[in-house]
C-alpha cells in the first residue's frame, strides 16, 4: 500500500510485506488505514497508522474477510466475511470489538455519509438486487430488484 499525495508529490510505501496487501480504507479523521492483507496465510482485516508502520491484525474470526469500510463517525467497521461457506455483511464497534452479522449473501458494503446505514448488493433468488441495513441490524430493506450485476454500490452525498 501506497500513499502520494494530490499533486502526485510524496510518494511514499505503507506496507512492506511479501503478502498481499489490498482495499485501504482511511479512517474519517485520517490518522488510521484499514486494509486487507493474506499475511496471515488468507484474507484478514489489518488497521495501521496512515504514516505505514507495524499493521494489527483487527478480524479474527472466519478465515476470509474482505472489503473494509469505515463509519464516518469513526465508530464502525463494516466487511464481507466468508464463514459456513456463504458471503455475510459484518460490523464491529471499534471500541469494544464487539461483532455484528447484519445481512448474508452480501458484497461491497458501503456506508451511509451519516454512519447510521449501510448498503451493499446482493442476490436472492438469482437476481442482483441493493439492500440497506441499519449499523444495529434492526433496519433492513431490499432497495432494487435486478436482472443485471449490480456492483460497488455508493451513497450520494445528500444524507447526512
Amino acid at each position: 500500500i501506497y500513499s502520494v499525495r494530490p499533486d502526485g508529490s510524496g510518494h511514499q510505501r505503507l506496507t512492506n510485506n511479501p503478502a498481499i496487501d489490498s482495499e485501504p480504507q482511511f479512517s474519517a479523521d485520517g490518522q488510521t488505514i484499514y486494509f486487507m492483507s493474506d499475511r496471515s496465510g488468507g484474507p484478514q482485516i489489518y488497521k495501521m497508522s496512515a504514516s505505514g508502520g507495524n499493521a494489527t491484525r483487527v478480524t479474527f474470526n472466519g478465515n476470509y474477510n474482505i472489503s473494509p469500510r469505515v463509519s464516518s463517525d469513526g465508530k464502525t467497521l463494516a466487511w464481507i466475511s466468508q464463514r459456513s461457506g456463504g458471503f455475510s455483511l459484518y460490523a464491529m464497534d471499534l471500541a469494544s470489538g464487539q461483532e455484528l452479522r447484519l445481512a448474508d449473501g452480501a458484497t461491497e458494503p458501503s456506508f451511509s455519509p451519516n454512519g447510521k446505514y449501510i448498503m451493499y448488493a446482493t442476490k436472492g433468488g438469482g437476481r442482483a438486487s441493493l439492500a440497506v441495513v441499519s449499523v444495529d441490524g434492526r433496519v433492513k430493506q431490499r432497495l432494487t430488484t435486478n436482472a443485471g450485476n449490480i456492483r460497488e454500490p455508493s451513497w450520494g452525498p445528500f444524507m447526512k
